[in-house]
């Protein structure tokens, strides 16, 4: 992906249209549909989707992190409390992955990097880091 601008934006856009969403009901519903896309839907697109619905959840529930790792269902923990949700397609998973460590600027096996995003009136600051296949991402206390 060239233009990591439009991602942004893109992944910032697909949060604040599932605010008013369920995003572990979504995602469940979208994994029991065998992750079924809408044809006007391209990879990136669909990529970031999930990854909107699961940066949606972590916000939720007041989560500490997200821990994301190809094959496995995703982490997501918050104080006192753990719960998992759907593992998307590895392909899905590894191009949003990769879409999120060009916004950040990451690269290597191992990196860390930042990213801001403007969710309706306010901001969030994540902060990812890359250690071979393992991904975390931390949330701010909110």
């Amino acid at each position: 992906m060239k233009d990591v601008t439009s991602a942004h934006l893109a992944l910032q856009n697909l949060i604040s249209c599932y605010l008013e969403t369920n995003p572990a009901d979504a995602l469940k519903s979208w994994a029991d549909s065998n992750w079924k896309t809408e044809s006007h839907e391209d990879a990136d697109e669909v990529s970031l989707k999930y990854l909107a619905l699961v940066v949606l959840d972590a916000i939720e529930s007041r989560a500490q992190k997200i821990i994301l790792e190809k094959g496995c269902p995703v982490l997501i923990a918050a104080p006192g409390t753990e719960h998992m949700l759907s593992a998307a397609p590895e392909s899905m998973l590894a191009r949003g992955l990769e879409i999120l460590r060009e916004m950040c600027g990451m690269e290597g096996a191992r990196s860390k990097g930042t990213l801001s995003l403007g969710i309706r009136n306010d901001r969030i600051e994540l902060e990812l880091e890359k250690s071979e296949a393992l991904h975390i991402i931390y949330l701010p206390r909110l």
